[in-house]
């Protein structure tokens, strides 16, 4: 009995649970025991930025592109021809609308979009937007305009992430499992091949789209060094280094070059 009450005193001053082990090595305090910085590491976080700069510039093309390409279709039903020319680049000129922008790997600055509501209409059968930026744990509002049936599938790295069923003109179904992490997310409708959107999703708030004169601009950034990225489904992805000064503007050309 003094053996087992040394054994059990021991225990209670070693911090060991009933099998003799240290509680510390449970999964649960093992999980709590990881140590703030190793936790936030890969999180965005929210930070004072009373000196930010600007990211200005514009999206061009250098040389001839295509920018519309011819799609087969389901039979003619009135609304969604047998075929069709798809837009796939958009914009005036040599100026890119609806280029995809924003600063890689950049994990503290300003706060979070409180507007984390998105909209996708489909008017016959062409997607609208036909590229968007959205923030990681938003809703996408699925808009139909077609009094036909719409089969539209959200696919993310391979995988199916939903599936919204639609029959009726004004139909809107929302959904958060498209917007729900980080990523690409490409846009099809089973029914209808030419349907086709795309939309980029962010966990942080430092992206944007540019205009129909390729403009872009991106607010509040933190002093540093950072790699601009841009992306349009048709022409592919560009990048360019650029340094933001406090409380100045940083200019950025982004050229894409189709290939010969």
């Amino acid at each position: 009995m003094r053996v087992l009450a040394l054994l059990l005193g021991a225990c209670a001053i070693a911090g060991c649970d009933a099998a003799g082990q240290r509680a510390s090595d449970s999964p649960r305090e093992a999980q709590a025991a990881v140590t703030p910085s190793s936790r936030d590491d890969s999180a965005y976080r929210v930070v004072s930025v009373t000196d930010g700069g600007q990211v200005t510039g514009r999206v061009t093309v250098h040389g001839h592109v295509r920018r519309d390409s011819v799609m087969t279709d389901v039979a003619d039903t009135g609304w969604c021809r047998s075929s069709r020319r798809v837009t796939l680049v958009e914009g005036s000129g040599d100026r890119i609308a609806g280029a995809v922008v924003w600063l890689e790997g950049i994990r503290a600055g300003k706060p979070l979009p409180l507007l984390r509501r998105y909209e996708l209409t489909t008017r016959h059968c062409a997607a609208r937007p036909m590229t968007q930026a959205a923030i990681a744990g938003g809703m996408l509002d699925v808009q139909s305009l077609d009094p036909i049936t719409h089969k539209t599938r959200f696919v993310a790295g391979g995988a199916t992430v939903d599936v919204v069923d639609q029959s009726d003109a004004g139909q809107v179904v929302p959904t958060a499992a498209v917007l729900a992490h980080p990523g690409l997310v490409t846009v099809r409708c089973d029914v209808h091949p030419v349907t086709r959107a795309w939309i980029r999703v962010f966990d942080h708030p430092y992206f944007t789209v540019t205009g129909r004169d390729g403009s872009f601009r991106i607010d509040s950034v933190p002093p540093g060094d950072y790699r601009l990225a841009v992306w349009q489904p048709a022409l592919g992805e560009r990048d360019t280094t650029i340094h933001v000064a406090a409380k100045r503007a940083a200019s950025a050309s982004v050229v894409f070059t189709p290939a010969p």
